[in-house]
């Protein structure tokens, strides 16, 4: 009987395991830009970097898509997190001078297979800003292979312009479009800050087509429904504008928004999204 318990437990062990993490934790976190507030401010990210390291640690998540990201915010994270591999581009000039929409991914769990930045616009390819949109605006496009399950998933992560109504809906429906050239064959996830609610016509024209992971979470959404909170100062009823979108091959089991503030400090503007998702 020892023998047989000797011999079995590696296995019971490692399906222990395979049932721990065969499940994916998404992230969307738009971490407000590192020079947007004075170095003197209490928002300023040097004194903020901390809190939100901390709340990323605290979810553990497999996949992170950071907005407003300058390229010394993510390594610096990636310093205090140094258990994700990360891929992105500045918006500004492709390569560092600015902000991006950054996805980290744990290094241990998934393989990059593709790297992709398109800017929305009418030359997305190009550096370029689009339509009526103040700044340049970009998706992030990586097709990670899961180790565990040797699985390939498409994971988009973007970042629409705050002031241009039309390049809102027109990035919509270009996101729309390049998810298209994907979802029929492999799972998909959408995530990012897409400065609107939910009754707006670009949320509709994303939704037309993917799933709003806490439309069809298999329990009720915690945290309620805002997301951007102006370190305190602007927090409207039911201003949600940070989403995570699934196509149908994947399935969502929780949607949280995270609200954790610190003796009354924000560790961002925005509160992050999490959802655990399971491919089927």
């Amino acid at each position: 009987m020892k023998k047989l318990l000797i011999v079995l437990l590696p296995v019971f062990v490692a399906l222990s395991l395979q049932a721990q993490t065969e499940n994916i934790k998404v992230m969307t976190y738009n971490i407000r830009c590192g020079f947007c507030e004075d170095s003197s401010s209490v928002n300023n990210w040097s004194k903020r970097k901390y809190l939100v390291a901390y709340i990323i640690k605290n979810h553990n998540p497999d996949l992170i898509g950071l907005q407003e990201a300058e390229m010394f915010q993510v390594k610096e994270l990636i310093e205090m997190l140094d258990e994700y591999d990360w891929y992105g581009v500045s918006r500004e000039d492709g390569k560092e001078g600015g902000e991006s929409t950054a996805i980290l991914y744990r290094k241990a769990r998934f393989s990059p297979q593709q790297k992709q930045t398109l800017w929305l616009s009418e030359t997305p390819e190009m550096v370029s800003k689009g339509w009526d949109a103040a700044f340049k605006r970009t998706v992030t496009i990586t097709k990670l292979t899961d180790t565990l399950s040797s699985k390939a998933i498409y994971y988009f992560n973007t970042h629409l312009d705050h002031i241009g109504e039309a390049a809102r809906t027109e990035s919509s429906q270009m996101i729309v479009n390049e998810i298209g050239k994907y979802s029929n064959e492999y799972p998909v996830i959408l995530s990012g800050d897409f400065n609107y609610r939910s009754s707006s016509d670009g949320y509709k024209i994303i939704a037309s087509k993917i799933l709003d992971t806490k439309s069809i979470s298999k329990t009720e959404s915690n945290g309620g429904n805002i997301t951007f909170n102006g370190f305190g100062k602007d927090i409207q009823p039911d201003n949600k504008i940070d989403f995570i979108f699934v196509n149908d091959k994947v399935e969502v089991l929780t949607h949280i928004v995270d609200t954790t503030t610190f003796n009354g400090l924000y560790p961002s503007d925005h509160y992050p999204v999490i959802s655990e998702i399971r491919i089927k």
